[in-house]
Parts: C-alpha cells; structure tokens; sequence
C-alpha cells in the first residue's frame, strides 16, 4: 500500500515540461500573439495570430519570422509562416542554436504595407 501512495504522489509531484510559451505585442496597426513550443536549444515550432487593433483577424496576410542572437551577431534566415486560416500562421520550425537572448523579428505584409515587430525571447538550454 505504501508503495502505491509514493507512485501517486510521485506521478503528481514530478517535473513536467513546461506548455508553449505565449506572448502578447503589438503595434499601431496590429495585435500578435505568439505561442514558441520551445524555447530551448534546438528547432521550435512557432503559432502566429494577428489581427488588427480592433480585433478583427488578418486573413490575407503574409507574415514571416527571422531569429537572431544579438550578443553573437547571429541572423537566421527569414521563415515565411504558413497561413492556417483566419489570422492564424504557423511555422515548422525555427532554429535556435545557443542559450541566451534572443529577438524573433516579425513582418506582417497586408500588400499596402509592411509592418515590423520585434520580440525578446530567453533561450535556455
């Protein structure tokens, strides 16, 4: 019986990964939210909602996304998001090769202009 409570105990008490990271910013033109799966060393899967300052979603938007490090002077290459419908964008996978501070760098092109957001990230290892 003393065994089961300790796995019990032990099945609630132990360490979990943590959920996606969520993120909140915006301009004058637009909201973002930003869900990173991981901010960990390695390749992250990245969500992407916009819409505009009165909530009403971007649906013909292009967003892309670009990583740097910029203690290190590391700029990944710019990722376009995949549209997965309305205002919602995703990303397969954006690398993230070192601990430490990071930018993720957004640009939201409506075709009547492109608007630029920059977002601080901690990567942990």
């Amino acid at each position: 019986m003393i065994i089961i409570v300790l796995a019990v105990i032990a099945w609630f008490a132990w360490p979990r990964p943590p959920g996606p990271l969520v993120l909140k910013t915006g301009s004058p033109q637009h909201l973002v939210t930003i869900s990173i799966d991981s901010v960990r060393i390695g390749s992250t899967a990245i969500d992407i909602a916009v819409t505009d300052r009165a909530g009403v979603t971007k649906e013909h938007a292009a967003v892309c996304i670009q990583a740097n490090q910029p203690l290190m002077g590391h700029a990944g290459q710019p990722i376009a998001a995949t549209a997965t419908g309305s205002g919602h964008f995703h990303v397969a996978s954006v690398p993230l090769m070192m601990t430490g501070p990071w930018e993720l760098r957004l640009s939201i092109d409506e075709h009547d202009g492109i608007d630029e957001l920059a977002v601080p990230i901690w990567v942990g290892g």
